[in-house]
Parts: C-alpha cells; structure tokens; sequence
C-alpha cells in the first residue's frame, strides 16, 4: 500500500514536471492596467514553447503582430486584449476580458475664437474653455510648434495671410492635454 502511494506520487510528480517543462499556451501581462486615457501600455509576451507567429487584439479595433507591442489607448473605456501564437504545437489563444480599464483625463483642453475669419492685422481673442484644475496654458497660433501665448484667454494678430491651425495644451497636477483645430483661422488681407 505504502509502495503503490509512493509510486503514484512519484508519477504525479514526473508527470507535472514533463508538463510544466514542454507545455505550450498563450499567455501574456500588460502594464499599466488602469488609469487614464490616452495611456501607452506595454505588452509581454510569456507564452512557452516554440512560437513563429503573434496575433494581438487590443480590443479597440487594431492589431499586431509584434511578440510584445507597445500600444496606446486613445479613449477611456474597459478593453478586452486576445493573444494568439502559431508554432509548431499548434495555434493557442490567450482572452482576457475586461483586462484594461482606463478612465476618461481629469483635465480636457478645449477653446474657441471670438471669429475664425480675419481682415487684416486685427487682434483676434481667444477663449479657453478647458476643464480641469488647470495651472498652465500653451497656445500655438501659427501651427509651428512654438508656444505664442502662456495666457489663458489671450489676444493674438496674423501678419501674414493664410490658413492656420491653433494649438491649446493644458497641463494640471496629474494631467496634461493638447486640443488642435486644424485649418481654424483664415487670414486675408495682411501687409507683407
């Protein structure tokens, strides 16, 4: 009796080591798992076994094909991320449902001009209308890169005609976001 539990426990034991050693499957971890959208997660693949291809479903609409892909989420909402390998084993699939939850930012840029059409060099107001505990504002009125004004409501004059995007980031203790309004202000009329 003592010999048949010794021998079952002795074959249970080879057994799940032959099993943990060569088994293959789907797995993978992401981080960070929570928090506020946009967020950039990185994926690690951890799967096992002798893999040749990987197909990521991040739950938003794209894809990957990358053994652990950086990915970033753009809109708040809970997503479920698929995992499949290919390899000599066979296919396997990894879901993990509701995985990722991220929530919408605690600051959101947004703003207005008082007209988006302008004759001439004639001072054009403009009024930020973002939420937020803001502490800091960054326009860029000329779609250059350069920050113009560090106003909240700020007053700026085209000199050149032309078409213009205009930038808003706003920046809080934990947020940081940045509104552009692509072709905005037309300028006519200007002395170059």
């Amino acid at each position: 009796m003592f010999r048949t539990a010794v021998a079952l426990t002795l074959v249970a034991l080879l057994l799940a080591g032959l099993v943990g050693c060569g088994s293959t499957g789907a797995q993978f971890t992401a981080s960070p798992r929570t928090g506020q959208a946009p967020a950039a997660v990185q994926f690690k693949d951890s799967s096992r076994g002798n893999i040749t291809a990987w197909e990521w479903d991040f739950g938003d609409g794209t894809t990957s094909s990358v053994q652990s892909p950086r990915h970033t989420y753009g809109n708040p909402g809970n997503y479920t991320v698929t995992l499949t390998i290919r390899g000599r084993e066979g296919n396997f699939t990894a879901t993990r449902v509701n995985y990722l939850q991220f929530t919408p930012p605690s600051c959101k840029a947004d703003f207005m001009a008082e007209r988006t059409t302008v004759k001439g060099i004639t001072p054009l107001k403009f009024i930020d209308q973002s939420t937020g505990n803001i502490t800091a504002w960054a326009w860029d009125f000329q779609s250059d890169g350069i920050v113009d004004s560090t106003d909240q409501n700020p007053t700026y004059s085209y000199r050149k005609d032309g078409t213009y995007s205009v930038s808003l980031t706003i920046v809080t203790p934990d947020c940081r976001h940045t509104l552009t309004r692509a072709n905005y202000v037309s300028v006519s009329g200007c002395s170059t």
